[in-house]
């Protein structure tokens, strides 16, 4: 109530200044006394109707911007809610979430919420592990987003059982398993790995052959024949597959991929298909971005 009433004051104090003759020459002393000329008086009245509503509209703007503060997160315009993919299927529903690529902070989205205005479900962005293993329990660690990176909160359950971050190697997990949106298949070429173990005679040519156009991300699952050496054909089998692949590559440069897959494991649709707006809240309750639709 206290911040309403200054701002009505202010508000009151600027169309006093402006009707009273708070109107002022550039430098600074009062304006000359008009002359009894009726079109002069009206021409003045008006000027300063004019300048009145233009230092009111200033004012609302700076107030608005005042208010905004309470209620917008640091985050506003950086990260944004960019899409939803409908579906009464919740392994197809997800939300897209983008950080922008002039962003210059590491953003911790873990514990966000998310919440729809119109039926009042809400979720929390959950942890995610940083480098997924086949086969063994991954920990779990807060999710950092820097700028470019890109988030799909699927509502439905983990294909591969984790919420995690998407890998040069990750595309091995789609051959077998899908994904919404699907995993881009950018898995080194397996006639770029290291041959070295192959050795450089006749009999291989036709195993060495094969690897040549062997296909991206996509590991042998049919029977090889039986005269290719067991050096050729051991390559395809032990190497060209998701945990050969990240053992060999989880140093390079570019081995990491500005995406995440985060999974809410819910058995049921969250959002609706239409008359939906759904908001995005910092750790502190701040509003981060909305979607309508």
């Amino acid at each position: 109530m206290k911040d309403n009433s200054t701002g009505i004051l202010i508000l009151l104090g600027i169309v006093a200044i402006a009707l009273f003759g708070g109107l002022k020459k550039p430098d600074g002393t009062n304006p000359d006394p008009i002359d009894n000329n009726p079109e002069q008086v009206e021409v003045s009245v008006e000027q300063k109707i004019q300048d009145t509503q233009n230092q009111i509209k200033d004012l609302k703007t700076q107030l608005q911007t005042e208010e905004d503060k309470k209620t917008q997160s640091q985050y506003k315009g950086i990260v944004t809610l960019s899409f939803i993919n409908r579906s009464t299927d919740p392994a197809q529903e997800y939300v897209t979430i983008k950080v922008k690529e002039t962003a210059t902070e590491t953003i911790p989205v873990t514990g966000w919420v998310i919440k729809s205005i119109t039926t009042g479900t809400q979720v929390t962005i959950p942890k995610a592990t940083y480098l997924f293993f086949i086969g063994m329990m991954n920990t779990e660690d807060n999710i950092f987003l820097s700028a470019g990176d890109i988030l799909y909160l699927n509502t439905g359950i983990s294909p591969n059982g984790s919420s995690f971050k998407v890998n040069k190697c990750s595309g091995y997990l789609g051959q077998l398993q899908t994904f919404i949106p699907y995993l881009d298949n950018n898995c080194p070429l397996p006639k770029n790995e290291d041959l070295s173990s192959i050795p450089k005679l006749a009999i291989n040519d036709a195993c060495l052959d094969y690897i040549e156009g062997m296909s991206r991300c996509k590991i042998q699952t049919t029977s090889l024949p039986a005269n290719w050496s067991t050096e050729c054909t051991n390559f395809i089998y032990n190497k060209i597959n998701y945990p050969s692949c990240i053992n060999t590559h989880k140093n390079d440069s570019d081995f990491y991929k500005n995406e995440w897959r985060v999974y809410l494991k819910r058995s049921e649709r969250l959002w609706k298909d239409r008359r939906e707006t759904i908001i995005l809240y910092d750790n502190v309750g701040k509003i981060v971005d909305t979607l309508v639709y």
